[in-house]
């Protein structure tokens, strides 16, 4: 059995992409968080903030702390959606929607970066034993 925690690595490669994708959008004073809010909303437009939630399987203060300084840069809006008064409806700025090929050109040059050197096969397993991780930890959060 190998003694290798492997957490720790986990832990090592999403810090060092976290900070590959910081220096690259520094320049457009927007955080990996809130990208990857953006990155949603370019797939689909107009949802709710619960969805964001759901996709990355985030909590709500974390998804809200990114939606409030993207409105402040005037990346999205929100509004009340008119079904359910509740829930907020988040939409891209014409400023977010010109900004997504350069975004997108970020998150290309930063897999270009994870893919380095690894072949296919490395790269279809590191997927298929991420996602079984992601489900093993999921089965045990969602118990609570």
């Amino acid at each position: 059995m190998y003694k290798e925690p492997m957490g720790k690595y986990l832990s090592i490669a999403k810090r060092a992409h976290s900070m590959l994708l910081q220096k690259k959008l520094k320049q457009y004073n927007i955080g990996t968080g809130e990208l990857y809010i953006l990155i949603v909303l370019y797939k689909e437009d107009g949802i709710c903030q619960q969805k964001i939630c759901d996709h990355y399987r985030i909590n709500k203060a974390a998804v809200g702390r990114a939606v409030h300084k993207l409105e402040k840069k005037h990346f999205i809006t929100k509004k009340p959606d008119e079904k359910d008064r509740r829930k907020r409806i988040l939409s891209l700025t014409e400023k977010a929607r010109k900004m997504k090929p350069e975004f997108k050109n970020i998150l290309r040059s930063a897999e270009k970066v994870l893919r380095k050197d690894l072949s296919d096969k490395e790269i279809e397993t590191f997927l298929k034993v991420s996602k079984k991780i992601s489900k093993n930890i999921h089965e045990v959060l969602d118990q609570n």
